[in-house]
């Protein structure tokens, strides 16, 4: 019998929790489910600061964040709120609209107009999966464990029995927050 532990990352947009597993090969039988005594509800959000830029008119690449001002560590999902006489207000998120790398923000679509209105928040969610605070009781008798591979969710664990045997058809997979390890009939 193995034991499957699950990794645990963390969405930086959105505090999400993701439980990843994998199987030594496709057509490991899932034997057992390993309930979680206590779970973890999400990630502690920081909300750090908000601040406005000057972004000067015409269109930019990109902006300078003052040097009295706070950097923001990159990758860890700032939002930035942007207006001008050509855009309309729109919210960027890091990494998709725009980068970050020590003090200079550089846009993906350069910043076009004037009279520009530019807010950045730097509200992140702590990625560190070992910060995460498992405080959430967890009930055998009231319980369902699932398990997501290839777009299917599964039912591992409902209301005290093992609901399936599974036969995994992909090495890899996603479990929710209830399930701690998986066990195969692989040695």
């Amino acid at each position: 019998m193995a034991l499957i532990i699950p990794v645990t990352t963390i969405n930086p947009q959105t505090g999400a929790i993701v439980n990843t597993i994998t199987v030594d090969t496709a057509h490991d039988l899932i034997t057992g489910v390993g309930l979680r005594r206590h779970m973890c509800a999400g990630a502690y959000r920081y909300n750090d600061f908000t601040l406005s830029l000057t972004v000067a008119d015409g269109s930019q690449a990109t902006a300078t964040i003052p040097a009295g001002d706070p950097t923001p560590i990159t990758g860890k999902g700032a939002t930035m709120t942007i207006e001008s006489s050509t855009v309309a207000a729109t919210t960027l998120i890091e990494g998709v609209g725009f980068t970050i790398s020590g003090k200079t923000i550089t846009f993906t679509t350069p910043y076009l107009g004037t009279g520009k209105v530019t807010t950045i928040t730097y509200d992140y969610y702590d990625t560190n999966a070992a910060n995460l605070v498992y405080d959430t009781p967890v009930y055998a008798s009231n319980t369902m464990g699932t398990m997501t591979m290839g777009g299917v969710d599964i039912i591992l664990w409902n209301e005290g029995i093992l609901a399936q045997s599974v036969h995994c058809w992909l090495t890899t997979a996603t479990v929710n927050g209830v399930i701690s390890a998986l066990f195969t009939d692989k040695n």
